[in-house]
């Protein structure tokens, strides 16, 4: 029963489709042959006429569409920006507490503390930040004892929340940015090379 009652809607949709089409090119047509038969001062000036409407119209639509995209991605941004500030502050706050005397969180408030972000940059984080995201947790999982492969992880994870954030990230090489907090990157690099 079903497969008739589509068959007959599809083919309903075909005729409308048809009749719609045929009237569209039915209008074109008449229009040409009214154009034709205008002197040609009189066509020309109309037909620049219908160009200054129709480019007019065609502008207005494309700088709405690229306006209301320009909204949505600021209001991204804005959800956005406090994430990746929260995530930086609670690794530095991790990774710097013993000269900052600060106390390192717990495993259980890091367990807590990631699972929340992964929450959060599962909705908001571009796909390079989720990728990065998940190739360092991954990189963290497998082989917890490569702690250089984890920390080249993490700084790519750095780079594509940069880079999520507005910065072009050209003139940054592999180190620059673990050597804000890390003393002997140079020497990590070269075991590396």
């Amino acid at each position: 029963m079903k497969p008739r009652k589509q068959i007959w809607q599809t083919s309903g949709a075909i005729v409308i489709l048809v009749i719609i089409a045929s009237g569209i090119l039915y209008t074109l047509y008449s229009f040409w042959q009214l154009l034709m038969s205008l002197q040609k001062e009189v066509a020309a000036a109309i037909i620049a006429a219908m160009a200054t409407v129709i480019v007019s119209v065609i502008s207005i639509m494309v700088a709405k569409y690229y306006e209301r995209k320009l909204v949505i991605e600021q209001e991204i941004r804005q959800r956005k920006i406090p994430m990746y500030e929260e995530f930086i502050a609670f690794l530095f706050t991790v990774l710097m507490s013993d000269k900052t005397g600060e106390t390192k969180p717990s495993e259980q408030e890091m367990m807590a503390f990631f699972n929340k972000f992964t929450q959060k940059i599962t909705i908001w984080g571009s796909d390079e930040v989720l990728l990065e995201w998940s190739r360092y947790r991954q990189a963290s999982v497998d082989n917890p004892d490569d702690v250089t492969n984890t920390l080249f992880r993490f700084e790519q994870l750095l780079l594509a929340i940069r880079k999520d954030t507005g910065h072009s990230n050209t003139n940054i090489n592999r180190g620059d940015i673990l050597r804000l907090f890390i003393n002997d990157v140079d020497s990590i690099l070269q075991q590396d090379i």
